[in-house]
Protein backbone atom coordinates (compact mmCIF):
# COMPACT_ATOMS: atom_id res chain seq x y z
CA UNK A 1 0.00 0.00 0.00
CA UNK A 2 1.13 3.39 -1.00
CA UNK A 3 2.21 5.16 2.67
CA UNK A 4 0.78 8.34 2.82
CA UNK A 5 3.05 9.71 5.79
CA UNK A 6 5.39 9.85 2.98
CA UNK A 7 3.86 12.24 1.09
CA UNK A 8 6.00 15.34 0.45
CA UNK A 9 6.55 17.51 3.85
CA UNK A 10 3.18 15.86 4.31
CA UNK A 11 0.45 18.65 4.78
CA UNK A 12 -1.25 16.55 7.64
CA UNK A 13 0.98 16.97 9.91
CA UNK A 14 0.91 20.58 9.33
CA UNK A 15 -2.94 20.85 9.50
CA UNK A 16 -3.44 19.38 12.99
CA UNK A 17 -4.53 22.18 16.13
CA UNK A 18 -6.68 24.73 16.94
CA UNK A 19 -5.59 26.96 13.87
CA UNK A 20 -7.14 23.92 11.93
CA UNK A 21 -10.28 24.06 13.63
CA UNK A 22 -10.34 28.01 13.83
CA UNK A 23 -9.84 27.49 9.70
CA UNK A 24 -13.13 24.86 9.31
CA UNK A 25 -15.05 27.23 11.88
CA UNK A 26 -14.51 30.14 10.51
CA UNK A 27 -14.87 28.96 6.44
CA UNK A 28 -17.84 27.18 7.39
CA UNK A 29 -19.40 29.83 9.09
CA UNK A 30 -18.64 32.26 6.40
CA UNK A 31 -20.17 29.71 4.16
CA UNK A 32 -23.34 29.56 5.80
CA UNK A 33 -23.54 33.22 6.15
CA UNK A 34 -22.97 33.82 2.68
CA UNK A 35 -25.68 31.54 1.07
CA UNK A 36 -27.89 32.16 4.07
CA UNK A 37 -28.19 35.75 2.91
CA UNK A 38 -28.44 34.82 -1.19
CA UNK A 39 -31.06 32.65 -0.11
CA UNK A 40 -33.50 34.95 2.21
CA UNK A 41 -32.36 38.04 -0.53
CA UNK A 42 -33.15 35.94 -3.96
CA UNK A 43 -36.87 35.49 -5.17
CA UNK A 44 -36.96 32.60 -8.02
CA UNK A 45 -40.05 32.45 -9.81
CA UNK A 46 -40.84 28.91 -8.91
CA UNK A 47 -44.21 29.31 -7.09
CA UNK A 48 -46.51 27.28 -5.66
CA UNK A 49 -48.61 27.83 -8.41
CA UNK A 50 -46.92 24.46 -10.19
CA UNK A 51 -48.25 24.79 -13.95
CA UNK A 52 -45.97 28.39 -13.81
CA UNK A 53 -42.73 26.23 -12.29
CA UNK A 54 -40.26 24.30 -15.01
CA UNK A 55 -40.50 20.85 -15.35
CA UNK A 56 -37.55 19.34 -13.21
CA UNK A 57 -38.67 20.94 -9.82
CA UNK A 58 -42.60 20.35 -10.65
CA UNK A 59 -41.91 16.48 -11.22
CA UNK A 60 -40.06 16.58 -7.64
CA UNK A 61 -42.49 18.00 -6.13
CA UNK A 62 -45.38 15.87 -7.74
CA UNK A 63 -43.49 13.07 -6.43
CA UNK A 64 -42.69 14.08 -2.62
CA UNK A 65 -46.56 14.73 -2.76
CA UNK A 66 -47.17 11.83 -3.66
CA UNK A 67 -44.78 9.66 -1.31
CA UNK A 68 -46.70 11.47 1.79
CA UNK A 69 -50.55 11.62 0.29
CA UNK A 70 -49.93 7.78 -1.67
CA UNK A 71 -47.06 6.09 -0.71
CA UNK A 72 -46.22 5.72 -4.28
CA UNK A 73 -43.20 7.33 -6.09
CA UNK A 74 -44.87 8.49 -8.77
CA UNK A 75 -44.76 11.92 -10.73
CA UNK A 76 -48.34 11.99 -11.69
CA UNK A 77 -50.41 14.72 -11.13
CA UNK A 78 -52.71 14.50 -7.79
CA UNK A 79 -55.85 14.64 -9.91
CA UNK A 80 -54.55 11.56 -11.46
CA UNK A 81 -55.87 8.72 -8.48
CA UNK A 82 -54.07 6.44 -7.59
CA UNK A 83 -51.28 7.40 -9.35
CA UNK A 84 -48.79 4.97 -10.86
CA UNK A 85 -45.39 4.35 -9.74
CA UNK A 86 -42.83 4.98 -11.80
CA UNK A 87 -38.91 5.31 -12.41
CA UNK A 88 -38.23 8.45 -14.24
CA UNK A 89 -36.15 10.07 -11.73
CA UNK A 90 -33.90 8.64 -8.67
CA UNK A 91 -35.48 8.24 -5.32
CA UNK A 92 -33.14 10.19 -3.77
CA UNK A 93 -34.47 13.83 -3.90
CA UNK A 94 -38.21 13.37 -3.60
CA UNK A 95 -37.56 11.64 -0.11
CA UNK A 96 -35.49 14.54 1.03
CA UNK A 97 -38.69 16.81 0.00
CA UNK A 98 -41.17 14.30 0.83
CA UNK A 99 -39.39 14.48 4.12
CA UNK A 100 -39.85 18.33 5.00
CA UNK A 101 -43.48 18.14 3.81
CA UNK A 102 -44.59 15.84 6.10
CA UNK A 103 -43.16 17.84 8.50
CA UNK A 104 -44.41 21.12 7.36
CA UNK A 105 -47.10 20.92 5.35
CA UNK A 106 -47.58 24.11 4.26
CA UNK A 107 -45.94 25.72 0.81
CA UNK A 108 -44.21 28.87 2.72
CA UNK A 109 -43.17 26.68 6.01
CA UNK A 110 -42.38 23.56 3.59
CA UNK A 111 -40.76 25.90 0.86
CA UNK A 112 -38.16 27.89 3.57
CA UNK A 113 -37.47 24.63 5.16
CA UNK A 114 -36.32 22.99 1.99
CA UNK A 115 -33.91 26.17 0.89
CA UNK A 116 -32.74 26.81 4.21
CA UNK A 117 -31.71 23.16 4.72
CA UNK A 118 -30.36 23.34 1.01
CA UNK A 119 -28.09 26.30 2.25
CA UNK A 120 -26.65 24.23 5.27
CA UNK A 121 -25.99 20.83 3.01
CA UNK A 122 -24.07 23.36 0.33
CA UNK A 123 -21.98 24.98 3.50
CA UNK A 124 -21.78 21.18 5.00
CA UNK A 125 -20.22 20.30 1.89
CA UNK A 126 -17.39 23.47 2.12
CA UNK A 127 -16.14 21.69 5.72
CA UNK A 128 -15.85 18.35 4.24
CA UNK A 129 -14.09 19.37 1.51
CA UNK A 130 -11.56 21.05 3.56
CA UNK A 131 -10.92 17.96 5.70
CA UNK A 132 -10.67 15.73 2.81
CA UNK A 133 -7.94 18.09 1.38
CA UNK A 134 -6.24 18.27 4.67
CA UNK A 135 -4.00 15.71 4.03
CA UNK A 136 -3.22 16.86 0.14
CA UNK A 137 -1.73 20.62 1.28
CA UNK A 138 -0.64 22.81 3.94
CA UNK A 139 -3.28 25.28 5.91
CA UNK A 140 -2.98 28.33 3.56
CA UNK A 141 -3.85 27.33 0.59
CA UNK A 142 -6.79 25.40 2.23
CA UNK A 143 -8.09 28.12 3.46
CA UNK A 144 -7.53 30.04 -0.01
CA UNK A 145 -9.49 26.82 -1.76
CA UNK A 146 -12.17 27.12 1.28
CA UNK A 147 -12.67 30.84 0.48
CA UNK A 148 -13.29 30.22 -3.15
CA UNK A 149 -15.73 26.91 -2.91
CA UNK A 150 -17.29 29.31 -0.03
CA UNK A 151 -17.95 32.25 -2.67
CA UNK A 152 -18.48 30.16 -5.98
CA UNK A 153 -21.87 31.49 -7.65
CA UNK A 154 -23.02 28.51 -8.72
CA UNK A 155 -23.01 26.87 -5.25
CA UNK A 156 -24.47 29.12 -3.83
CA UNK A 157 -27.61 29.94 -6.51
CA UNK A 158 -27.76 26.54 -6.66
CA UNK A 159 -29.36 25.92 -3.46
CA UNK A 160 -32.32 28.46 -4.27
CA UNK A 161 -33.89 25.96 -6.60
CA UNK A 162 -35.66 22.87 -6.20
CA UNK A 163 -33.42 20.88 -8.31
CA UNK A 164 -30.78 17.52 -6.62
CA UNK A 165 -27.27 19.45 -7.48
CA UNK A 166 -26.94 20.72 -3.58
CA UNK A 167 -28.15 17.46 -2.09
CA UNK A 168 -26.26 15.15 -4.54
CA UNK A 169 -23.27 17.41 -4.35
CA UNK A 170 -22.99 17.10 -0.54
CA UNK A 171 -23.57 13.23 -0.64
CA UNK A 172 -20.58 13.31 -3.25
CA UNK A 173 -18.36 14.98 -0.99
CA UNK A 174 -19.38 13.12 1.96
CA UNK A 175 -18.82 10.03 0.19
CA UNK A 176 -15.28 10.63 -0.56
CA UNK A 177 -14.74 12.07 3.04
CA UNK A 178 -15.56 8.94 4.32
CA UNK A 179 -13.31 7.22 1.99
CA UNK A 180 -10.47 9.43 3.12
CA UNK A 181 -11.14 8.01 6.59
CA UNK A 182 -11.47 4.42 5.38
CA UNK A 183 -8.51 4.74 3.57
CA UNK A 184 -6.28 6.82 6.52
CA UNK A 185 -8.00 4.48 9.14
CA UNK A 186 -7.21 0.87 6.57
CA UNK A 187 -10.79 0.43 7.66
CA UNK A 188 -13.46 -2.24 6.58
CA UNK A 189 -16.12 -0.13 8.71
CA UNK A 190 -15.54 3.04 7.23
CA UNK A 191 -15.28 1.48 3.61
CA UNK A 192 -18.63 0.17 4.16
CA UNK A 193 -19.74 4.02 5.28
CA UNK A 194 -18.83 5.43 2.64
CA UNK A 195 -20.01 3.12 -0.07
CA UNK A 196 -23.38 3.76 1.96
CA UNK A 197 -22.84 7.51 1.34
CA UNK A 198 -21.70 6.62 -2.44
CA UNK A 199 -25.01 5.08 -2.74
CA UNK A 200 -27.28 7.80 -1.45
CA UNK A 201 -25.60 9.71 -3.77
CA UNK A 202 -26.15 7.20 -6.49
CA UNK A 203 -29.82 7.17 -5.65
CA UNK A 204 -30.22 10.96 -5.97
CA UNK A 205 -27.98 10.85 -9.46
CA UNK A 206 -28.09 7.67 -10.79
CA UNK A 207 -24.51 8.68 -13.16
CA UNK A 208 -22.54 8.00 -10.02
CA UNK A 209 -23.89 4.36 -9.24
CA UNK A 210 -20.86 2.46 -11.37
CA UNK A 211 -18.46 4.82 -9.32
CA UNK A 212 -18.03 3.28 -5.75
CA UNK A 213 -17.55 -0.40 -7.40
CA UNK A 214 -15.31 0.62 -10.09
CA UNK A 215 -13.38 2.41 -7.56
CA UNK A 216 -12.98 -0.26 -5.50
CA UNK A 217 -11.52 -2.67 -8.21
CA UNK A 218 -9.19 0.03 -9.15
CA UNK A 219 -7.95 0.46 -5.40
CA UNK A 220 -8.06 -3.61 -5.21
CA UNK A 221 -5.98 -4.39 -8.21
CA UNK A 222 -3.54 -2.33 -7.35
CA UNK A 223 -3.31 -3.51 -3.85
CA UNK A 224 -4.12 -0.13 -1.94
CA UNK A 225 -7.08 -1.80 -0.01
CA UNK A 226 -7.33 -5.36 1.88
CA UNK A 227 -9.96 -7.48 0.56
CA UNK A 228 -12.51 -6.79 3.64
CA UNK A 229 -12.65 -2.89 2.96
CA UNK A 230 -13.05 -4.14 -0.93
CA UNK A 231 -15.65 -5.97 0.62
CA UNK A 232 -16.95 -3.12 2.53
CA UNK A 233 -17.07 -0.71 -0.07
CA UNK A 234 -19.03 -2.63 -2.31
CA UNK A 235 -21.18 -4.03 0.36
CA UNK A 236 -22.24 -0.10 0.95
CA UNK A 237 -22.26 0.94 -2.37
CA UNK A 238 -24.55 -1.84 -4.21
CA UNK A 239 -27.57 -2.63 -1.23
CA UNK A 240 -29.39 0.14 -1.40
CA UNK A 241 -29.51 0.39 -5.55
CA UNK A 242 -30.02 -3.10 -5.86
CA UNK A 243 -33.20 -2.70 -3.52
CA UNK A 244 -33.94 0.02 -5.88
CA UNK A 245 -33.54 -1.68 -8.79
CA UNK A 246 -35.74 -4.40 -8.43
CA UNK A 247 -38.54 -2.12 -7.21
CA UNK A 248 -38.11 -1.08 -10.84
CA UNK A 249 -38.01 -4.51 -12.07
CA UNK A 250 -41.41 -4.86 -11.07
CA UNK A 251 -42.93 -1.61 -12.40
CA UNK A 252 -45.07 -2.22 -15.85
CA UNK A 253 -42.48 -1.53 -18.80
CA UNK A 254 -42.27 1.96 -20.18
CA UNK A 255 -39.80 3.39 -21.60
CA UNK A 256 -40.49 7.10 -21.82
CA UNK A 257 -41.37 6.74 -18.09
CA UNK A 258 -37.91 5.16 -16.57
CA UNK A 259 -34.09 6.62 -15.92
CA UNK A 260 -32.93 4.26 -19.06
CA UNK A 261 -35.42 5.71 -21.51
CA UNK A 262 -34.31 9.32 -19.48
CA UNK A 263 -30.65 8.53 -20.38
CA UNK A 264 -31.94 7.51 -23.89
CA UNK A 265 -33.16 10.99 -24.09
CA UNK A 266 -29.56 12.72 -22.98
CA UNK A 267 -27.93 10.34 -25.27
CA UNK A 268 -29.60 11.71 -28.46
CA UNK A 269 -29.81 15.54 -27.17
CA UNK A 270 -25.90 15.25 -26.42
CA UNK A 271 -25.28 14.34 -29.72
CA UNK A 272 -26.59 17.64 -31.37
CA UNK A 273 -24.40 20.22 -31.58
CA UNK A 274 -26.58 23.07 -31.26
CA UNK A 275 -29.39 21.06 -28.62
CA UNK A 276 -29.15 23.90 -26.63
CA UNK A 277 -29.44 26.71 -29.21
CA UNK A 278 -32.39 25.18 -30.16
CA UNK A 279 -34.06 24.07 -27.01
CA UNK A 280 -33.30 27.95 -25.52
CA UNK A 281 -34.33 29.66 -29.22
CA UNK A 282 -37.80 27.17 -29.20
CA UNK A 283 -38.77 29.03 -26.03
CA UNK A 284 -38.91 32.04 -27.85
CA UNK A 285 -41.05 30.22 -30.51
CA UNK A 286 -38.75 30.40 -33.36
CA UNK A 287 -39.85 27.86 -36.19
CA UNK A 288 -36.41 26.94 -37.40
CA UNK A 289 -35.48 25.73 -33.01
CA UNK A 290 -39.15 24.37 -33.05
CA UNK A 291 -38.56 22.24 -36.34
CA UNK A 292 -35.05 20.59 -35.01
CA UNK A 293 -36.50 20.29 -31.28
CA UNK A 294 -39.65 18.31 -32.66
CA UNK A 295 -36.30 16.28 -35.12
CA UNK A 296 -34.42 15.86 -31.61
CA UNK A 297 -37.80 14.21 -29.89
CA UNK A 298 -38.68 12.08 -33.22
CA UNK A 299 -34.88 10.41 -32.92
CA UNK A 300 -35.27 9.99 -29.14
CA UNK A 301 -38.86 8.64 -29.61
CA UNK A 302 -37.04 5.91 -32.02
CA UNK A 303 -34.37 5.31 -29.94
CA UNK A 304 -36.77 4.30 -26.56
CA UNK A 305 -39.27 2.34 -29.13
CA UNK A 306 -36.20 0.59 -30.59
CA UNK A 307 -32.67 0.99 -29.36
CA UNK A 308 -30.94 -0.86 -32.08
CA UNK A 309 -32.82 1.40 -35.09
CA UNK A 310 -32.38 4.54 -32.54
CA UNK A 311 -28.64 3.84 -32.26
CA UNK A 312 -27.92 3.10 -36.28
CA UNK A 313 -30.00 6.45 -36.79
CA UNK A 314 -27.81 8.32 -34.37
CA UNK A 315 -24.86 6.90 -35.82
CA UNK A 316 -26.03 7.20 -39.31
CA UNK A 317 -26.39 11.21 -38.78
CA UNK A 318 -22.64 11.50 -37.39
CA UNK A 319 -21.66 9.56 -40.56
CA UNK A 320 -22.57 12.63 -42.68
CA UNK A 321 -20.00 14.77 -40.95
CA UNK A 322 -17.50 12.70 -38.67
CA UNK A 323 -15.02 15.66 -38.54
CA UNK A 324 -17.48 17.98 -37.41
CA UNK A 325 -19.12 15.54 -34.35
CA UNK A 326 -15.53 15.01 -33.49
CA UNK A 327 -15.13 18.55 -32.68
CA UNK A 328 -18.07 18.59 -30.72
CA UNK A 329 -17.35 15.84 -28.35
CA UNK A 330 -13.97 16.43 -27.85
CA UNK A 331 -15.41 20.25 -26.70
CA UNK A 332 -18.11 18.44 -24.19
CA UNK A 333 -15.43 18.92 -21.43
CA UNK A 334 -14.69 22.13 -21.41
CA UNK A 335 -18.61 22.60 -21.90
CA UNK A 336 -19.51 20.60 -18.91
CA UNK A 337 -17.19 23.22 -16.85
CA UNK A 338 -18.08 25.86 -18.80
CA UNK A 339 -19.49 29.06 -16.87
CA UNK A 340 -23.50 30.07 -19.04
CA UNK A 341 -26.13 27.31 -17.49
CA UNK A 342 -27.67 26.56 -21.49
CA UNK A 343 -31.17 24.73 -19.86
CA UNK A 344 -31.87 27.50 -17.96
CA UNK A 345 -31.71 31.33 -17.32
CA UNK A 346 -28.18 31.56 -18.16
CA UNK A 347 -25.57 32.65 -16.19
CA UNK A 348 -25.61 31.22 -12.77
CA UNK A 349 -29.01 30.77 -13.01
CA UNK A 350 -31.49 27.85 -13.76
CA UNK A 351 -35.03 29.80 -13.03
CA UNK A 352 -35.76 33.34 -13.73
CA UNK A 353 -34.62 35.35 -10.56
CA UNK A 354 -35.01 38.60 -9.25
CA UNK A 355 -32.95 40.64 -6.24
CA UNK A 356 -30.01 38.45 -6.51
CA UNK A 357 -27.19 39.64 -4.47
CA UNK A 358 -25.39 38.55 -7.35
CA UNK A 359 -26.48 41.47 -9.26
CA UNK A 360 -27.25 43.84 -6.09
CA UNK A 361 -24.41 43.63 -3.68
CA UNK A 362 -21.27 44.99 -3.85
CA UNK A 363 -19.95 41.77 -2.19
CA UNK A 364 -21.26 38.99 -4.22
CA UNK A 365 -21.12 41.05 -7.60
CA UNK A 366 -16.84 41.15 -6.82
CA UNK A 367 -17.27 36.98 -5.85
CA UNK A 368 -18.77 36.46 -9.22
CA UNK A 369 -16.31 38.81 -11.11
CA UNK A 370 -13.41 37.28 -9.58
CA UNK A 371 -14.98 33.47 -9.88
CA UNK A 372 -15.83 34.09 -13.44
CA UNK A 373 -12.41 35.44 -14.32
CA UNK A 374 -10.73 32.29 -12.23
CA UNK A 375 -13.65 29.44 -14.28
CA UNK A 376 -11.36 28.59 -17.19
CA UNK A 377 -8.51 28.90 -15.09
CA UNK A 378 -9.58 26.49 -12.59
CA UNK A 379 -10.61 24.02 -15.49
CA UNK A 380 -6.66 23.76 -16.39
CA UNK A 381 -5.41 23.86 -13.11
CA UNK A 382 -7.66 20.74 -12.54
CA UNK A 383 -6.39 19.22 -15.56
CA UNK A 384 -3.19 19.27 -14.15
CA UNK A 385 -3.94 18.35 -11.00
CA UNK A 386 -5.01 15.28 -12.24
CA UNK A 387 -1.81 14.24 -14.11
CA UNK A 388 -0.25 14.86 -11.39
CA UNK A 389 -2.16 12.70 -9.25
CA UNK A 390 -2.24 9.98 -11.71
CA UNK A 391 1.58 10.21 -12.84
CA UNK A 392 3.08 7.10 -11.94
CA UNK A 393 5.74 6.19 -9.41
CA UNK A 394 4.39 9.26 -6.81
CA UNK A 395 3.21 8.68 -3.37
CA UNK A 396 0.13 10.72 -3.55
CA UNK A 397 -2.39 10.13 -1.02
CA UNK A 398 -5.10 7.60 -2.24
CA UNK A 399 -8.24 10.17 -1.79
CA UNK A 400 -6.56 12.84 -3.98
CA UNK A 401 -6.46 9.81 -6.73
CA UNK A 402 -10.27 9.40 -5.80
CA UNK A 403 -10.87 12.69 -6.26
CA UNK A 404 -9.49 12.98 -9.60
CA UNK A 405 -11.27 9.43 -10.58
CA UNK A 406 -14.34 10.80 -10.11
CA UNK A 407 -13.73 14.17 -11.50
CA UNK A 408 -12.60 12.36 -14.51
CA UNK A 409 -15.61 9.81 -14.49
CA UNK A 410 -18.08 12.34 -14.87
CA UNK A 411 -16.73 14.25 -17.37
CA UNK A 412 -16.30 11.51 -19.67
CA UNK A 413 -19.84 10.43 -18.32
CA UNK A 414 -21.56 13.75 -19.16
CA UNK A 415 -19.45 14.09 -22.59
CA UNK A 416 -20.69 10.64 -23.96
CA UNK A 417 -24.31 12.03 -22.62
CA UNK A 418 -25.00 15.46 -22.38
CA UNK A 419 -22.69 18.19 -20.68
CA UNK A 420 -24.32 21.62 -19.31
CA UNK A 421 -22.74 23.56 -16.75
CA UNK A 422 -25.30 22.80 -14.53
CA UNK A 423 -24.53 19.51 -14.10
CA UNK A 424 -20.95 20.24 -12.96
CA UNK A 425 -22.27 21.75 -9.99
CA UNK A 426 -22.02 19.28 -7.82
CA UNK A 427 -18.24 18.88 -8.25
CA UNK A 428 -17.01 22.16 -8.17
CA UNK A 429 -15.93 22.01 -4.20
CA UNK A 430 -13.61 18.47 -5.52
CA UNK A 431 -12.92 20.93 -9.14
CA UNK A 432 -11.75 23.53 -6.71
CA UNK A 433 -9.81 21.46 -4.31
CA UNK A 434 -7.90 19.71 -7.34
CA UNK A 435 -6.96 23.11 -9.10
CA UNK A 436 -5.39 24.46 -5.95
CA UNK A 437 -3.57 21.46 -5.20
CA UNK A 438 -2.10 22.23 -8.92
CA UNK A 439 -1.50 25.36 -8.27
CA UNK A 440 0.40 24.36 -4.85
CA UNK A 441 2.40 21.63 -6.32
CA UNK A 442 3.56 23.75 -9.18
CA UNK A 443 4.47 26.87 -6.32
CA UNK A 444 6.58 23.94 -4.64
CA UNK A 445 8.45 23.34 -7.58
CA UNK A 446 9.22 26.52 -8.53
CA UNK A 447 10.46 27.04 -5.34
CA UNK A 448 13.03 24.09 -5.60
CA UNK A 449 13.95 25.48 -9.01
CA UNK A 450 14.65 28.83 -7.10
CA UNK A 451 16.85 27.19 -4.54
CA UNK A 452 18.85 25.05 -7.12
CA UNK A 453 19.84 28.21 -8.61
CA UNK A 454 21.04 29.32 -4.92
CA UNK A 455 17.61 31.86 -4.98
CA UNK A 456 16.33 32.52 -1.52
CA UNK A 457 13.54 29.87 -0.95
CA UNK A 458 9.88 30.85 -0.94
CA UNK A 459 8.18 29.55 1.75
CA UNK A 460 4.77 27.54 0.50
Amino acid sequence: MTDEKSFATDPSRQNHGWQWWLLLLLIGLFSLGFRYYYLIHAQVFQPADLPNARADAVDYYRYAQNLVHHGVFSKAPESQSPPFGDSFRDPGYPLFLAGWLKFSPQWDAWYSAVLMSQGLLSALSVVLALCLGRRWMPMRWLAAAGILMAIWPHSVSIGSFLLTETLFGFLCVLGMFLLDQALHRRSAAWAMASGLGFALGALTNAVLLPFAPLLGLYFACRRQISAAMFAGLLAGAMILPAAWMMRNTLLPHSPGNSSTGRALDNLVQGSWPIYHQAYQASMKNDPLAVATMTRIGQESDLIQSDPAAGLAELMRRMGHHPIEYARWYLSKPALLWDWDIRMGQGDIYVYPTRNSPFKDNALYRSAIAVCHTLNPLLFLLMIAGGIVALWPRQQIPRSLVAATLLLAFVTTVYSVLQAEPRYSIPYRPLEILLATFAAYRGCRWLASMNTKRGSKPVPL
